[in-house]
């Protein structure tokens, strides 16, 4: 039962939501205009998807591709992040000669439940399936993560019926924590079943409040609002819990600003946690911060389970290092300038060719068939898309990124916390455009 101190709260950030002008943005900072009447046209066209599959008429990698597509073309519920897409893509991944007997359980737990107790046994299915596979698998890394399992199915079930089945989302559990309303049990059935209720709960304040029926979305958009835009500012501020209040005191609201769901620094060692800072120093030499840099950068990609060869300062006119993964036959060549004030575009396009040119064939004759070249600067201050585009086009190279130090880290923080496999930390990087900064990786892998 929510307290009255705690009502008081609830009623001034619905108050709040609507003196706003009610924006709604996704998890990657794009505005959704009429975002209500866009997932209304989208739920027809994603219950004709899941129909398919349902009947068989599409297997289960067609519906997942199918998914993927068009959420990532219609971000309506942030699918495309790590609990949904992501999740989705390791069970598939994973389930090797099994996949018929998980196309059967995907097909019955993702059926609309008519209950709650019903909901909760799906869960619990999947949940347990997610955790056998953790359970048998040497690297757990590469498995989906149970956590994930409350999210993706009611994600599905709110497109079947979204009036009845909230969608289980991380940021409206940072709010909830912020009102002292929410305790996490580290179980996705028991989790689902308080969240259920409560939202039903504040749902009926809000209704009496306002003197109107509302629904799910409307709850889910007024604490979108008092969250703030999560992917909106870069700088990362701890959620204060809102002090209890008195019955003859208004409540304060607390706004929630932050960039990502944790700190950087709980999931970096310290060395590599300074990667940004090194970059910007101006009191070392030339050559020791670029060396020092270098080392820094390789030790990173290292732990995010490439296998690194250092060449840099002293080895003659190299790149900096060669990353190779040879799972899946891809390499990367790799140069990293520790350029303080933003590094331009055109200073060593002699240089990147040249490595190119000398690198490629040596690992085709390794067998690489998938060669990138990564370049890792605090920023990035000149029009490369000229260049990256001429040396796509004319080389062996299939990827030329350019990637921030700040997503760099961001990159192996979201790895050690997620116990992400190299195989999803590549896939999405290969997927952003140029540059790629700390808000692509927050937006591509935090919690939704």
């Amino acid at each position: 039962m929510l307290t009255q101190d705690t009502i008081k709260q609830i009623r001034s950030i619905w108050d709040n939501y609507n003196s706003s002008d009610k924006v709604i943005l996704d998890n990657k900072g794009k505005e959704l205009p009429n975002i209500d009447i866009q997932r209304i046209e989208a739920i027809g066209y994603l219950q004709g998807i899941i129909s398919q599959f349902q009947n068989d008429e599409i297997d289960i990698r067609e519906f997942k591709t199918s998914i993927d597509s068009y959420n990532k073309r219609n971000n309506l519920w942030g699918f495309t992040a790590i609990k949904g897409q992501m999740f989705f893509n390791l069970l598939v991944r994973t389930a090797g000669e099994n996949l018929t007997s998980l196309t059967k359980l995907i097909q019955e737990v993702i059926l609309l439940p008519g209950t709650l107790n019903e909901a909760v046994k799906k869960i619990k299915m999947l949940e347990s399936y997610c955790l056998d596979i953790r359970n048998k698998a040497t690297d757990k890394r590469k498995v989906p993560n149970s956590s994930s399992v409350g999210y993706f199915l009611s994600y599905f079930w709110s497109i079947a019926d979204y009036s009845k089945w909230p969608i289980y989302y991380t940021s409206q559990l940072q709010a909830y924590e912020a009102l002292n309303i929410w305790e996490d049990k580290n179980d996705q059935q028991e989790n689902y079943k308080n969240f259920y209720n409560l939202n039903e709960e504040i749902k009926s304040v809000l209704s009496d409040y306002s003197k109107q029926e509302l629904t799910n979305w409307d709850v889910e958009h007024a604490f979108w609002n008092y969250n703030g835009n999560p992917k909106e500012s870069k700088a990362i501020e701890k959620i204060t819990p809102i002090a209890k209040q008195t019955d003859e005191a208004e409540p304060e609201v607390t706004t929630l600003k932050i960039s990502s769901s944790f700190a950087l620094s709980d999931y970096l060692i310290p060395k590599v946690a300074k990667l940004v800072e090194l970059g910007a120093e101006t009191e070392k030499s030339a050559s020791a911060k670029g060396s020092a840099y270098e080392k820094l950068v390789a030790e990173i990609f290292k732990q995010l389970d490439f296998d690194v060869e250092i060449l840099g300062q002293g080895s003659g006119r190299n790149p900096d290092a060669i990353l190779r993964f040879r799972e899946e036959n891809t390499a990367f060549i790799v140069d990293a300038k520790a350029y303080s004030n933003g590094y331009s575009m055109g200073v060593d396009d002699r240089a990147i060719r040249e490595y190119i040119n000398h690198y490629c064939p040596k690992l085709q004759k390794e067998g690489y068939k998938k060669i990138g070249f990564i370049i890792v600067s605090n920023s990035f201050k000149s029009n490369f898309e000229s260049f990256v585009n001429e040396i796509t086009w004319n080389t062996d190279i299939k990827r030329f990124i350019l990637l921030s130090s700040e997503a760099l880290l961001y990159l192996l923080a979201y790895k050690t916390k997620d116990r992400l496999g190299l195989s999803n930390v590549i896939e999405s990087l290969i997927s952003f455009s140029n540059p790629v900064v700390s808000t692509n990786i927050i937006a591509e892998f935090d919690d939704v």
